[in-house]
């Protein structure tokens, strides 16, 4: 007899990080009994740890509510365990989080009601707070009203990669993520906003909506962690750039206009990024460009088996 299928599968990729993991795993303990109507899976990618992930993981999983597959991916890069996720998912939706992220109670529940009653295939990411105060409003998208992505707005931040969900279908259509983009890879960031991105540019309708919420729990409270993660998110930014400059279907050649009219209008005082964490539009078109020059002279693309 055929297994039965998933409704939901929850992909979480961890590399050494084991602190503050139990939280994470905790958290989707209480919302997989909250939706226990619910055929629920959690795939767990310990990408390549050298710390003790895979046995906590092993451990909670013992006693834990949700069917568990714990999976390790040697090859580093959050891209590669976000595919490897994707490989051994099997449920109808299938939804995205962080392993420095505390899932809301009512995450499952919610999530299968959104995509419940679609006729068309929907991308949707959700709210995430900050988890700690003492953090650096970094990393977050608190925004309590609804949006569509439009030609007019940038896939970057729309949604982001800790709260994500979508149809299994969308791989079929779309494909797996860029390897060469996000954390551990050459353009350091940036394998959400190439997927989200990828996903609109198919035609399919992506949604921001608040109401599946994550806690995230970044840790970074020094203005220093805060620009060399700007820096990163630019540097990936502009190598997305470069990879679509010459797709006339793409609006990513708008959104690097509109970073140069920022840096100008800044340039004259007229606009300013963020004073108060020392960010600034000039120097991140500076790593704009520094990123599309990288994404020039760097590996090509190769989708993934």
């Amino acid at each position: 007899m055929p297994p039965r299928p998933v409704d939901i599968s929850l992909i979480i990729s961890s590399r050494n990080r084991v602190y503050g993991l139990t939280n994470c795993l905790d958290a989707v303990s209480i919302a997989a009994r909250q939706a226990d109507y619910l055929r629920l899976e959690l795939v767990f990618v310990d990408n390549g740890s050298t710390d003790e992930t895979s046995d906590v993981v092993r451990q909670w999983a013992s006693t834990a509510p949700i069917k568990t597959n714990l999976i390790y991916e040697a090859k580093p890069g959050l891209a590669v365990a976000r595919n490897t996720g994707l490989h051994a998912a099997r449920g109808r939706v299938l939804a995205f989080t962080d392993d420095d992220c505390e899932i809301f109670p009512d995450y499952f529940s919610t999530l299968a009601a959104l995509f419940s009653s679609d006729t068309e295939m929907v991308m949707r990411g959700g709210r995430i707070e900050l988890g700690d105060t003492r953090d650096l409003p970094v990393t977050i998208k608190p925004e309590m009203e609804p949006a569509v992505l439009s030609s007019e707005l940038h896939a970057g931040g729309f949604i982001h990669g800790a709260n994500m969900a979508f149809p299994h279908g969308l791989v079929e259509k779309i494909g797996f993520f860029d390897t060469r983009f996000g954390a551990g890879s050459p353009f350091r960031s940036g394998e959400d906003t190439d997927y989200v991105h990828r996903a609109f540019n198919a035609g399919v309708r992506v949604e921001y909506l608040p109401d599946f919420a994550v806690k995230h729990f970044h840790g970074r409270r020094e203005l220093a962690d805060i620009k060399r993660l700007q820096t990163g998110y630019a540097f990936g930014n502009g190598a997305l750039y470069a990879k679509y400059l010459f797709d006339r279907r793409s609006n990513m050649r708008g959104m690097l206009r509109w970073e140069i009219r920022q840096a100008l209008m800044e340039a004259i005082g007229r606009r300013k990024l963020n004073e108060e964490l020392g960010l600034t539009y000039r120097s991140q078109l500076r790593d704009n460009l520094t990123g599309m020059l990288a994404y020039w002279r760097g590996p090509k693309a190769k989708q993934p088996a």
